[in-house]
């Protein structure tokens, strides 16, 4: 969860956190059916603010991408960078699980497999050693890696270009930033109003025959999990996305997690703003990178 708001993420949440949950219409609906609306609250909680905007993770990641084709290049290598604009098909928030009523009943707790980036490089064998360097390599392999004569950074073209921008990162900052969004959801479950939501969701549940305490239990159930999705996975997510629904208890989630994050930002108020000014920075320098070409 930290991951998805702080990891080198786009995040640029409001940081409000109070209002209703902002609903972006699904794409893949189709066929005169009204769309779906995807609902948002891991962009919206207030930590969110400190993470990299869309606008700037496209930067760097545009700069990260020249700067490896730069490398490539050097080496005779022709390679076309990603396009950072490309986005995965549009998917519901699931910090607090499922909560699309079509993606239940098409993939249980599963994750939604048209959501993900295809992040496959492609390059042949030897290309391949240039991009990714030594990574992965077994410890003790020894020696450099050379290619055509030509001595190759330890990390790749690509982990040589992501070395060049992370010296404008601020770890401290992160790390308190990472704290807060990951702790902020432990405390959240003992919030009596979260507490309160987590009963009704679960007497909900009982009336449509399957009992769980929270709505956790059936998200982390083994039998949920394997690869293959069963009628009993898919009907109990179709109830969890109504009994949520039904008690209001992701907009009652979502709201208690944001005032244990306002708390918490406020007694950090300047490890996290350093972080944004880190942010800001490194952004800027990327777009340098990219004007130059």
């Amino acid at each position: 969860m930290a991951a998805a708001l702080l990891g080198c993420s786009s995040g640029g949440g409001s940081g409000e956190g109070d209002g209703p949950a902002v609903a972006a219409e699904d794409p893949a609906a189709s066929g005169g059916e009204p769309a779906e609306r995807l609902v948002s609250y891991t962009s919206r909680l207030p930590i969110a603010q400190y993470s990299y905007t869309e606008a700037e993770n496209t930067a760097i990641e545009s700069a990260q991408q020249l700067l490896t084709q730069r490398c490539m290049r050097s080496y005779g290598i022709a390679y076309e960078p990603t396009d950072p604009d490309r986005e995965p098909a549009d998917s519901t928030d699931r910090r607090y699980g499922v909560s699309s009523p079509s993606e239940a009943a098409r993939f249980g707790y599963h994750p939604n497999p048209d959501a993900s980036r295809d992040t496959q490089v492609d390059l042949p064998k030897e290309a391949l050693s240039v991009f990714y360097g030594n990574r992965g390599a077994s410890q003790g392999s020894g020696g450099d890696l050379v290619y055509k004569g030509k001595k190759v950074p330890d990390a790749g073209c690509f982990g040589q270009s992501i070395g060049k921008l992370s010296r404008y990162d601020d770890p401290d900052g992160a790390a308190v930033a990472s704290r807060i969004a990951t702790g902020s959801y432990q405390e959240s479950l003992d919030a009596p109003a979260v507490k309160e939501v987590f009963r009704k969701w679960s007497s909900c549940m009982r009336k449509d025959g399957f009992r769980y305490a929270s709505p956790n239990e059936p998200l982390n159930k083994s039998a949920f999990q394997g690869g293959e999705i069963s009628a009993e996975e898919r009907e109990t997510a179709v109830a969890d996305v109504r009994c949520k629904e039904a008690t209001g208890l992701l907009d009652i989630w979502f709201k208690a997690e944001s005032a244990i994050q306002r708390a918490h930002i406020q007694e950090n108020v300047k490890a996290l703003e350093g972080l944004l000014t880190a942010h800001r920075e490194k952004a800027a320098v990327a777009r340098r990178i990219v004007a130059d070409g």
